[in-house]
């Protein structure tokens, strides 16, 4: 196994694999992961048996996943690039069983951007195909002042500092990542992201413009009522024709 893979939690990845299954995909069916992040749930649903495409506009972070990919499943998961604009950027007769959009992939630019994007997807899924969208749960933020949150990977420290307008529903984001070293911490990057939080009605709003239609939203993978204690959104939807 390659040095340095980042996995994500056992849990996570199971979760959402249940999830599909019950959609009725499953072990061998083709997923589309975009925007793929640094490519944790693609590496974990390769290895559960899916045949997956990942992409990301972070030319960098496909770079270094790819570099990461365990030789067991070299052959049924591919990375690959596109610029935010044109994401998936794929050809145009590629189609999936299913189109996995997480880490809140809506609500990073305009609205128009949103359904431009879905629109694009929408090109690329198979007629009895599913989308499933993970997203931040807008209340869940309003409900909640707390504006520090501390994570770990590894030896890798993610320190979080937020702030939300409720009023225009706007959540910004600042990270400072930590590498410890012993009992010492060494800084190494930090980010930054303003992200519009939207709810199931404004998600609906785009999804019926861009050739979708909207099947339910829940408060997590296991189909829990959507609440203001859970942090994500989970919408299903299907291609409208």
């Amino acid at each position: 196994m390659p040095a340095g893979i980042v996995r994500p939690p056992l849990e996570d990845v199971e979760a959402i694999r249940m999830f599909l299954e019950e959609e009725g995909i499953a072990h061998g069916a083709h997923l589309l992961d975009v925007p793929c992040g640094i490519g944790r749930r693609a590496i974990g649903l390769a290895e559960a048996g899916f045949e997956i495409t990942a992409v990301d506009p972070n030319e960098m972070g496909i770079a270094a996943a790819t570099e990461r990919i365990p030789d067991a499943v070299g052959s049924r998961l591919h990375f690959a690039t596109a610029s935010r604009d044109s994401l998936p950027g794929l050809p145009a007769g590629a189609r999936f069983d299913a189109i996995l959009c997480l880490d809140h992939a809506l609500g990073r630019a305009s609205t128009a951007d949103d359904v431009a994007f879905l629109r694009r997807l929408a090109a690329h899924v198979r007629p009895e195909g599913r989308l499933v969208l993970d997203l931040l749960n807008r209340d869940f933020f309003a409900s909640r002042g707390r504006p520090f949150a501390f994570h770990t990977i590894g030896s890798l420290e993610q320190h979080e500092f937020r702030s939300f307008d409720a009023v225009t529903g706007v959540l910004r984001l600042e990270w400072k990542f930590y590498e410890r070293i012993g009992e010492d911490l060494k800084h190494r990057t930090d980010s930054y992201a303003e992200l519009t939080l939207l709810t199931p009605r404004d998600v609906a709003g785009s999804l019926g413009q861009s050739g979708w239609r909207i099947v339910g939203v829940w408060g997590g993978w296991r189909r829990e009522a959507v609440t203001a204690d859970h942090r994500k959104l989970i919408v299903l939807a299907t291609p409208a024709g």
